[in-house]
């Protein structure tokens, strides 16, 4: 029971520390103060953490593999920013202009701001944290059923925090439109019944962790580097961003690496991402520094305990 313990709030604390602090979203040193940043990550555990660990309980008491938890964390991703945050349709949030590149009107989504965000909940807010977690703690499932409805209490609290919190973001608070509303909820109750679906099956690792590792690394920076340049117009963006993913999908279906080695190259893109973020203050920059230092002996030592994992 300790060692289950100890995985689940392994898993519940790093998803949110890589998903807001490591990416340089949030900083305990900066500003806003720091119980302010506290209590922000409390609600971050309260929203990731469950949510990573309620998406690994789900796929591995089934019998499934990384399939079955990327489709999932899919859905997570669309619930959170097209029913929390509701960044898909908010033209202004945090006075940013994020729907313009690839406007698609008839949605009322921007394909640019769409494809990137919900790519950084598969891969970075979910995914690769429960790769790492399971390179120290192995695919057994970890909770029982009170542990199960603990987390769940906690994701409901988490969710409905996040979404009092966007609504008071800004001077104008934004509602989406009841359409939209409907068709992100239909989109995500698409997305769990698909990925609970899917084949009852997972695949030994035979690939190199090291090659794993390269293409992991390779593609995160190329994706973030074609949003953050905008060398291409917006569509031609999108669609270098979708042939990357799809790319690292047909190598991990082919030589299946393992989880940990991908997500490993993943996290190491979101150092430095986290770091230019920092820049502009010198104290983010140094805490931004602890977060990478930090980031990189976990992924260390989780390399040198890895426990195989089917993907």
């Amino acid at each position: 029971m300790p060692f289950r313990k100890s995985a689940v709030a392994a898993l519940a604390l790093f998803s949110p520390f890589v998903a807001e602090f490591l990416l340089g979203d949030q900083y305990l040193a900066g500003p806003p103060e720091l119980g302010q940043q506290l209590g922000m990550f409390a609600m971050f555990v309260a929203l990731y953490g469950s949510a990573a660990v309620l998406i690994r309980e789900i796929a591995r008491r089934r019998g499934r593999g990384r399939p079955t938890i990327l489709t999932l964390a899919l859905a997570f991703g669309v619930v959170e920013e097209g029913l929390l945050t509701q960044t898909l349709f908010n033209p202004h949030y945090l006075g940013l202009d994020l729907l313009s590149p690839a406007h698609m009107p008839v949605l009322g989504i921007g394909g640019q701001w769409t494809v990137f965000v919900l790519t950084l909940h598969v891969v970075w807010s979910i995914a690769s944290p429960i790769a790492i977690a399971e390179a120290f703690f192995g695919r057994e499932p970890w909770l029982r059923r009170p542990g199960t409805v603990a987390w769940t209490c906690a994701l409901l609290v988490g969710a409905a925090g996040t979404f009092l919190v966007s609504r008071l973001l800004g001077t104008t608070p934004f509602l989406a439109a009841p359409g939209q509303l409907v068709g992100a909820a239909v989109v995500a109750v698409a997305l769990v019944l698909f990925a609970l679906r899917l084949p009852v099956r997972t695949l030994d690792t035979r690939g190199s962790a090291w090659t794993g590792f390269a293409v992991g690394l390779a593609a995160s920076t190329a994706f973030h580097l074609v949003d953050k340049t905008a060398l291409l117009h917006s569509w031609g963006t999108v669609a270098l961003m979708l042939t990357l993913e799809a790319a690292v999908f047909a190598y991990a279906l082919r030589s299946r690496p393992p989880a940990f080695s991908l997500a490993a190259g993943a996290l190491v893109t979101y150092c430095w991402v986290g770091l230019l973020t920092a820049t502009a203050n010198p104290i983010a920059l140094i805490e931004q520094m602890v977060l990478v230092v930090t980031t990189l002996v976990i992924l260390i030592f989780a390399a040198r305990r890895e426990i195989p994992v089917t993907v």
